[in-house]
């Protein structure tokens, strides 16, 4: 797997800053590191940050919502292919079965939302990556939605995690959410002690947090502030392609 992102990472434990998804997943104590093997690139400082693989001495049950997106396919692909259990919590059981084939991804785990909840129990961790995709031209009814879609997928997955069991609760929470929570500029630089900014994206941004912080305190909570992601087929790379090509 190979994705470039332009991303900030906050977490509600200082010592959990992490670049790597596989990190922020479970402690670090329980894996090795090996070579790097992708690379984050910062659009705007032109600096690069080494993703670590991982080979493990114990493995993880990990939920994901938004799994049949473009970065959700691509974390699933890399947790099953590290042997890891995973469970493809969708709305769409067809859909996430077109793009994770039994024989491709054997174990693998497919479930609608009246599964979610027996899915997340058990899990070590949920990742939350579901939401309206919003390149698409805004009209007042979409902007609705992309933001319901993110507050009501979230708010399900904390309530499921809240009202679980202590022995059977996930103990870490990855939710997606993203740099439009910081706004726009042309001359100001943004990091994560930056305060969010005042326009439709930040607003979004600000609510999905938001309910993600809703989560049982004593489970950990990495909220990923996800940018530009370019991928050879897909992402934001299609449409600059179409741009460069007319």
């Amino acid at each position: 797997m190979e994705l470039f992102l332009s991303t900030t990472t906050t977490t509600t434990t200082s010592s959990c800053l992490t670049w790597s998804w596989t990190n922020s997943l479970a402690p670090s104590s329980l894996f090795h590191t090996s070579k790097p093997q992708s690379i984050v690139v910062d659009m705007n400082k032109k600096k690069r940050f080494k993703v670590f693989c991982i080979t493990k001495e114990n493995q993880m049950t990990v939920s994901v919502t938004g799994a049949t997106g473009f970065i959700g396919q691509r974390l699933v692909q890399r947790l099953h292919s590290d042997n890891h259990q995973v469970r493809v919590l969708t709305r769409s059981r067809s859909k996430a079965q077109l793009l994770f084939p039994v024989k491709d991804f054997p174990g693998l785990v497919i479930a609608e939302e009246l599964e979610w909840k027996n899915c997340i129990q058990g899990s070590n961790a949920v990742v939350n990556l579901a939401g309206m995709p919003i390149s698409t031209r805004w009209s007042s009814e979409i902007k609705k939605e992309i933001m319901k879609s993110r507050i009501n997928v979230t708010s399900k997955v904390v309530d499921l995690i809240n009202n679980s069991e202590d022995n059977v609760r996930p103990t870490v929470l990855v939710s997606a959410t993203a740099v439009g929570y910081y706004g726009t500029s042309k001359t100001q630089v943004f990091d994560e002690r930056s305060p969010s900014g005042n326009d439709y994206l930040a607003e979004v941004c600000r609510e999905w947090e938001g309910s993600a912080l809703k989560v049982d305190k004593d489970v950990r909570l990495a909220l990923i502030r996800i940018g530009v992601v370019l991928g050879k087929d897909g992402g934001a790379l299609g449409f600059l392609g179409s741009i460069w090509m007319t």
